[in-house]
């Protein structure tokens, strides 16, 4: 059974596809965060197994984060609305790289991962205690398991 892989690199592929990205990463968080930014972290956060005896799918619950380093401008801090950073742009570009992946999985019908659900996105601001910012949703998607198989 190679499902586990095949959705990794899918998901892998699809966010360094996109010219804005400059990292994809997987695992603990903790040792790529020093990575260039803007970059994506994919988490697989659980699995149930789906189907019946003629027919098999993996569910898999992918946590997505996309995630950029604030700029801190070093000017007086005046407008209470845009801070004194680029948050809002990097929250605006996070999202749009977020959104553009899920939609793209939506419409790959040559794939055989196909996105179920995904939670809202929720904004992360101060990510890891070093000045990330952008967005995290979880994708619930379906890989068919054409790789096992029960000997009897």
């Amino acid at each position: 059974m190679n499902t586990y892989y095949e959705l990794l690199k899918y998901i892998k592929s699809l966010f360094e596809s996109d010219v804005r990205i400059n990292s994809v990463v997987t695992g603990d968080f903790e040792q790529w965060k020093r990575d260039e930014f803007s970059i994506v972290h994919i988490n697989v956060i659980d699995t149930p197994f789906l189907g019946t005896a003629n027919t098999s799918v993996i569910q898999f619950n992918v946590e997505i984060n996309v995630l950029d380093i604030r700029d801190v401008n070093k000017e007086e801090f005046k407008d209470k609305f845009w801070f004194n950073d680029n948050r809002q742009d990097i929250w605006n570009e996070t999202l749009s790289i977020l959104n553009l992946a899920r939609n793209k999985v939506i419409k790959d019908v040559d794939a055989d991962i196909t996105i179920q659900s995904a939670t809202s996105a929720e904004r992360i601001t101060y990510a890891y205690m070093n000045g990330l910012d952008g967005w995290s949703q979880t994708w619930t998607v379906e890989v068919p398991d054409n790789f096992t198989s029960v000997c009897c």
